[in-house]
């Protein structure tokens, strides 16, 4: 066996920006864990009296929101020298609405309508995700600045594979607080255990060592980067057919809001289910991560991607097809393994499609140009609503099917060197 030592970087700040970054990731993700856009609040937009409608609304918001002024401050975050004193001031103000969710559901979501409740919560939503949104540029640049290529798999595993492990606490936790205590206290402690965690995350955010300056692009005007925008899509084939598939992946993912509520009322299960769900959820990303992030290293990251498509297929199909609840939560171990494979390879991906001073900008335009697809979200709380869940589930599983192909046929793998995939040199490359 080797010293654990061993799947570290060398290099003694690469290795210690590696644990500062896996800190990071892995208590924000144990924050985000009780408040699980799957599982946790689909529920709590019932309880508040949301229709399925508003359930859809979850994802397509969070990714609209997340994704689009992305592109507004691409060009700002791609030209400056050092990334760290910007990213810092857009990461603290990420977190601050799940404390003012916290604040609000405690003392005035019970005293209002359903509408104005769901109002506010949005509100509230809608606002991390844009907070997190002009995060992303700067983060993602300066992780891509840090982090050299052969080592950034890992560094997505093992943040996702430590956040999950975290997440198995958090998951036993929200059960406990969803059936012990009454509404609106139980899911105003979830907000305000998710705020906490996340500026705990933030103090190793802070320790972050950016030595090196990066070189300075051209300055350009706002207007001429734009207008530089379409000449990317033109120019390049294989990052314009990553995009169609990556659309078609985020479109399948519209069944991920459904999949607890759906559970929930068809074998008549109590609010606390979703943490036992999120610990089903955390355990298989503990188990996929240990596989995943060695995989994208050692194949491409490409793979990754139709793996995820796959497993959206996998939990479409044990959504439709589970006599009860003991294999429904094969659902959620295949939700878990899709989103592992995305988190470590949909941004990695990017990063090697772009040359290194346009990383900001291409994965800007991805989400710009991409995360609109998650309005299949609304569409699936309309077919929930006016058909059943199944109908979700089955548009869902159509959609995922085109993706795979889309990626194994149209989409090739941007490293130079193309590895045929032998199982035992996987395996063998993971210990």
């Amino acid at each position: 066996m080797r010293k654990w030592s061993a799947f570290l970087p060398a290099d003694s700040t690469v290795r210690h920006n590696f644990l500062v970054n896996l800190f990071d990731g892995a208590l924000y993700s144990f924050g985000m864990s009780f408040i699980s856009l799957a599982t946790v609040l689909p529920v709590f937009i019932r309880k508040i009296g949301g229709s399925n409608i508003a359930v859809g609304l979850i994802p397509v918001v969070w990714t609209i929101g997340f994704n689009f002024p992305q592109i507004i401050i691409a060009n700002y975050a791609g030209n400056l020298e050092f990334k760290k004193p910007f990213f810092l001031k857009t990461a603290f103000i990420q977190r601050i609405p799940w404390l003012l969710l916290g604040i609000v559901t405690f003392f005035v979501i019970v005293d209002i309508e359903a509408k104005w409740a769901i109002f506010l919560f949005f509100l509230g939503f809608a606002s991390a995700a844009v907070a997190g949104s002009i995060n992303l540029p700067g983060w993602f640049d300066l992780i891509s600045k840090l982090t050299p290529l052969n080592v950034r798999g890992r560094l997505f595993a093992y943040r996702t594979l430590l956040g999950s492990i975290f997440g198995i606490i958090g998951g036993w936790l929200v059960r406990i607080i969803l059936d012990q205590l009454s509404f609106p206290v139980n899911f105003s402690m979830l907000f305000f255990l998710a705020f906490c965690l996340m500026m705990v995350s933030y103090l190793f955010l802070m320790q972050l060592r950016e030595e090196i300056p990066s070189p300075i692009k051209t300055q350009t005007s706002y207007m001429t980067f734009i207008r530089r925008l379409p000449n990317i899509l033109k120019t390049q084939k294989n990052f314009r057919n990553f995009l169609i598939g990556d659309a078609l992946l985020i479109a399948a993912l519209m069944a991920d809001a459904f999949y607890t509520i759906a559970s929930i009322r068809k074998f008549h299960l109590s609010d606390g289910y979703a943490g036992q769900f999120l610990m089903v959820v955390m355990l298989s990303m503990i188990i996929g991560n240990l596989f995943f992030g060695h995989l994208a290293d050692h194949f491409g990251h490409r793979l990754n991607l139709i793996l995820a498509a796959i497993s959206i297929v996998f939990a479409c199909l044990f959504s439709l097809l589970s006599p009860t609840v003991s294999v429904y939560r094969i659902v959620f171990i295949f939700t878990a393994f899709t989103t592992s494979l995305i988190q470590i390879s949909r941004l990695a991906i990017i990063a090697e499609l772009s040359g290194e001073n346009e990383r900001s900008t291409y994965i800007a335009l991805t989400n710009l140009l991409t995360s609109p697809f998650i309005l299949s979200g609304l569409l699936g709380g309309w077919l929930a609503d006016r058909y059943d869940y199944y109908m979700v589930f089955i548009l869902s599983m159509m959609l995922a099917i085109t993706a795979a192909f889309w990626f194994i046929w149209m989409v090739r793998e941007p490293r130079s060197t193309h590895l045929l995939i032998k199982p035992s040199s996987i395996f063998r490359n993971l210990f």
